[in-house]
């Protein structure tokens, strides 16, 4: 009998536990990784068990070097509860009707989306592991149309499939980045029909990303959103998400979504505009995380070790 992957176990008992003790058990076990974390000796980020919470703290003190001390340490715990929540999120989203899909979302400035759209032209939304990413796709498909994204490949390939099995439950298709026809053909021909593309970019998942300064320092991401536009010559769009306490809102928190729209670079070569344009992400983005670090869940390093400016970047 082939055992399942924990993930999956976990994933199965999410959806059929009421929701607010799932919450509860998430938010349980995001402050006990905090004080496993708190109680630990100092070790190199990255190692050992703790090694995703100690790079997490040490991204944080980057993004935010202002907030010290306790103030640091609280920020960490915020961040690991609202890492937690999004796992929530991804675990039940599936589960909800469509007013719950509705309310646990709450667009702002989606009116040129909006516009766009109706006319039959599609967008490209570029967008960080931020808040819940989830949640804002299952909205689309309702509100916005058809909505195309990119997955990573993950293993055991049955976690793959779940993911990919989810997104499709809500209206998400998600194409592999690797392992099968290169998606951007079908994303290009996506945004041509009309619809809306997402995708994440502040981590270089395919390994042919842009480097650009973020957040003060240096750091490779993604250049796929920029290179989508610039292709179906299309509107581009970075989505600033963070989580909200609402009293009324299902489970007691919404994901708020708001619209930015990145004026794409359109001379020169292609590669060049691509990386200009992606730069422009990158600094609407850094933006965004700096408003809301503890909702950005980034266990992995995302900033490079200091060196030259990156070539292109902007001033």
């Amino acid at each position: 009998m082939t055992r399942r992957p924990p993930l999956l176990l976990a994933w199965r008992a999410a959806c059929l536990l009421p929701e607010p003790l799932v919450r509860g058990a998430a938010a349980l076990a995001a402050d006990a990784l905090w004080l496993a974390w708190r109680a630990a000796p100092p070790r190199p980020a990255g190692e050992g068990r703790l090694g995703g919470v100690r790079q997490y703290a040490r991204t944080l003190a980057a993004v935010r070097p202002d907030v010290v001390g306790r103030a640091r340490r609280r920020l960490v715990r915020d961040g690991l509860r609202s890492y937690a929540r999004c796992w929530v999120d991804v675990f039940r989203v599936g589960t909800w009707d469509d007013d719950r899909r509705t309310r646990a979302f709450r667009p702002v400035g989606f009116e040129p989306m909006h516009a766009e759209l109706a006319a039959g032209r599609g967008v490209v939304v570029a967008l960080s592991h931020s808040a819940s990413w989830d949640v804002p796709g299952a909205w689309g498909s309702l509100h916005l149309g058809p909505v195309t994204t990119v997955a990573e490949r993950l293993e055991p390939p049955e976690v793959f499939e779940a993911f990919v099995a989810a997104r499709a439950a809500v209206g998400v298709e998600a194409l592999p980045l690797t392992g099968g026809p290169p998606p951007m053909p079908t994303l290009v021909r996506r945004v041509r029909a009309g619809g809306v593309v997402p995708l994440l970019v502040d981590r270089d998942l395919g390994g042919a990303g842009v480097e650009v300064d973020l957040l003060g320092g240096r750091a490779r991401v993604g250049g796929g959103a920029a290179a989508l536009a610039d292709v179906a010559d299309a509107r581009l769009f970075v989505l600033e998400s963070s989580y909200e306490r609402d009293g009324g809102a299902p489970g007691g928190w919404v994901v708020v979504g708001r619209a930015h729209e990145v004026e794409r670079v359109r001379t020169g070569p292609r590669a060049a505009r691509v990386a200009a344009t992606t730069q422009r992400v990158a600094d609407l983005l850094g933006e965004a995380v700096r408003r809301h670090p503890e909702d950005w869940h980034v266990l992995q390093p995302v900033l490079l070790p200091p060196g030259p400016p990156a070539a292109g970047a902007s001033s």
